[in-house]
């Protein structure tokens, strides 16, 4: 049997590599093209992330106010969906919006009985606006539901109310979800486009 040794004296060690790692034109050119992706990609993915916090800001309203129908006719008694300040009381909502919200079951002439706060909620982002429209707010930013799932003012009467989640940047487009409530108990989300935020 033959033993090959191979001579490592003849090529000891690979060729000098010519040009390593990268030139200033390729790094210059790298940097270029991720300046402009990061350009059209950061407002893009900005206003994505805004988008989808007025839909789960006005999803969360719509849910906390279908809860309130359900408890009002499961439990046939009248229930109470109002602003709230502290979570654990309604109140008026200042010029500057909604704070949050409680459901609870309803207290005579109006607001909501102590310690029966059956579901609360708060304002997710401050950069989101809640207002409530004129008939909303002339109600003490409160809606009774009844026992046949009705939606009522403080006064018993029939409410057609819209409560807007909206962001004040107006690149979002459309930058408001508009809650609109029907005294028959029809409550939908609507996208509009409203520069400045005004009340509904």
């Amino acid at each position: 049997m033959a033993l090959v040794v191979a001579d490592l004296r003849q090529n000891p060690r690979p060729p000098a590599c010519r040009q390593c790692g990268f030139t200033l034109i390729e790094l210059m050119v790298t940097v270029a093209v991720l300046a402009i992706v990061l350009t059209v990609a950061v407002p893009s993915f900005a206003n994505l992330v805004n988008g989808n916090r007025l839909n789960a800001q006005a999803n969360l309203l719509l849910a906390a106010i279908e809860y309130a129908k359900t408890e009002a006719v499961k439990t046939n008694a009248t229930v109470t969906f109002c602003h709230s300040a502290d979570g654990n009381s309604c109140s008026a909502a200042p010029e500057a919006g909604w704070q949050g919200w409680v459901v609870g079951l309803a207290a005579n002439p109006s607001g909501i009985e102590p310690d029966s706060v059956l579901r609360e909620g708060t304002l997710e982002s401050p950069q989101l606006v809640i207002l409530a429209s004129e008939s909303l707010a002339d109600a003490e930013d409160q809606i009774r539901i009844t026992p046949q799932g009705l939606l009522r003012t403080g006064n018993r009467l029939p409410l057609q109310a819209t409560l807007r989640v909206c962001h004040p940047t107006s690149s979002i487009n459309p930058n408001s979800r508009n809650v609109r409530i029907r005294s028959g108990g029809q409550i939908a989300v609507i996208s509009e486009q409203n520069a400045g935020c005004p009340a509904p």
